[in-house]
């Protein structure tokens, strides 16, 4: 995805950032794969793949300390992030109700110093977590 950046930079092309929280991963709220049921489509991504999974935990609670330190969870750090990136990414996440809707708009407010920018790339290198793409 990032060789494409700067096309869509000089072609002057939007990008919907598509799952921005990683299907959940991204909230905080993922802590074992035992949690969700063998049918759950999310068991196939290869953010829940045994290769990844565990690491992926880790990122998730780095971040999620993170985030509290900066009183806000790990959904609104994780969209503040994706916001500094590109003028022209607009993160779509999902949200269950009401308040998610509201903590997800948000994140759009705060403010992520340098300092954040650099801690959170060296918790998830390349702005990501394992398994981002098939086969990853």
């Amino acid at each position: 995805m990032e060789p494409l950046l700067p096309v869509l930079e000089e072609l002057g092309i939007g990008l919907v950032a598509y799952s921005p929280l990683a299907r959940g991963f991204l909230t905080g709220h993922v802590a074992s794969r035992d949690q969700y049921a063998a049918d759950d489509f999310r068991q196939n991504l290869g953010w829940w793949a045994p290769a990844n999974f565990a690491k992926n935990v880790e990122i998730a609670k780095e971040l999620t300390s993170l985030a509290a330190a900066k009183g806000v969870s790990l959904s609104q750090l994780a969209l503040a992030w994706l916001l500094t990136r590109k003028d022209y990414i607009v993160p779509i996440p999902g949200a269950r109700n009401q308040q998610r809707v509201s903590e997800n708009i948000s994140a759009a407010e705060l403010v992520l110093t340098d300092a954040d920018l650099k801690r959170i790339d060296e918790i998830a290198p390349n702005g990501g977590i394992g398994g981002r793409i098939w086969g990853e």
